[in-house]
């Protein structure tokens, strides 16, 4: 990527990190707490934990390039996936800052045209990774026995209902496609009408291309059921952190509380998905499910804090990456990186005069 370009996305994590840190009210927090031997070694087995989860998307990133994998370094593709999501989650209706940057960032060793399949493709399947946990916390809900008829109830039996539909919907779309049909209901829905058919009318090649994609990376079900697996297990582990958070301040609950409590802070943050790094909307969603726990709110602050803390120090590093990206080289790039040097070079041997081809002096 051209240093133009990290430029302007470095710039656009800077402005977001800024933002968060000028509505965030951190002055009465007590920050001797991080001080200790036994909380920094916590915070380092949750980076561990990460690297996990994001290695899991990296594979699935692999997958979904295809026969185009073998021209990708491994630590090259998990760059870019921590520097999308770094821009995900510091700009406004999430995949705006990180699917522009790891399509431009993933040219460099491939074509444009697969860059852009690949990255919707495996977009989609993210997508589809928070629908089915969003189910699975709302069946592990009603199975557990929590009340109904609270508001986290209500919402995650209608949650229930949206997401079996879009399972289904995915599964069996074989023909006519997923993305395009689904965001063209949208656009009917009396009360989303007016801005998803603005939405709708802009990005519908965009739609129609992701349908295609998906259409061919069917005819490899090894591939798409292991891209499937793998996006479900990497959520799982984001339940785990959960689990792990609450059981370091003292809070005894097990994995399925974590189910519940990633699927009420995301499912809500994700709602509001048009503030940046779903700020206080991650935290509401995690308040509602800690009071069906029964865990007192003082606790609540404390555990949603840790994450923050954790979630921004990603954050910070996936954006110090994408000014860490290696300046292409002849030799150790990839044919298509080669052609683009070459034409740079022809450009600047126009523009200099060739200074080493004057005689020496004696």
């Amino acid at each position: 990527m051209k240093l133009k370009y990290r430029i302007i996305f470095f710039l656009i994590g800077l402005a977001g990190i800024g933002i968060m840190i000028w509505q965030s009210d951190v002055s009465s927090v007590d920050w001797d707490f991080l001080l200790t031997t036994e909380t920094l070694l916590f915070f380092l087995a949750m980076f561990g934990l990460w690297l996990v989860i994001y290695s899991i998307h990296t594979i699935c990133y692999y997958i979904t390039l295809g026969k185009e994998w073998k021209k990708v370094p491994f630590f090259s593709l998990l760059k870019i996936c921590i520097s999308g999501f770094a821009l995900n989650n510091v700009t406004p209706a999430g995949l705006v800052g990180g699917e522009p940057y790891r399509i431009m960032a993933l040219k460099k060793y491939c074509s444009t045209e697969k860059a852009s399949s690949a990255t919707l493709t495996f977009s989609l399947f993210y997508i589809i990774g928070h629908v089915t946990i969003w189910l699975t916390g709302a069946i592990v809900f009603f199975v557990s026995g929590y009340p109904i008829d609270s508001m986290l109830g209500i919402i995650l039996i209608v949650t229930a209902v949206v997401t079996t539909g879009i399972l289904v919907a995915f599964f069996l779309s074989k023909r006519r496609g997923f993305v395009r049909p689904f965001m063209s209901l949208l656009a009917k829905i009396p009360l989303l009408k007016k801005p998803m058919r603005k939405i709708y009318d802009k990005n519908e090649k965009s739609y129609l291309e992701i349908d295609d994609n998906i259409k061919a990376f069917r005819n490899t079900r090894i591939s798409f059921w292991t891209v499937f697996t793998l996006q479900y297990l990497s959520r799982i582990l984001e339940c785990v952190e959960y689990y792990l958070i609450f059981d370091f301040i003292g809070q005894s609950l097990n994995v399925f509380d974590g189910i519940i409590l990633l699927t009420s802070a995301s499912l809500i943050g994700n709602l509001m998905f048009l503030i940046p790094m779903q700020a206080g909307t991650r935290e509401g969603g995690l308040v509602m499910a800690l009071g069906i726990l029964a865990i007192d709110t003082a606790t609540g602050i404390i555990g949603a804090l840790i994450y923050r803390i954790r979630d921004f120090v990603c954050i910070i590093i996936g954006i110090l990456l994408i000014m860490f990206d290696k300046r292409k080289i002849i030799g150790k790039s990839s044919p298509a990186e080669n052609v683009e040097l070459n034409a740079e070079q022809v450009d600047e041997s126009v523009e200099q005069p060739d200074t080493d081809s004057q005689p020496e002096e004696n």
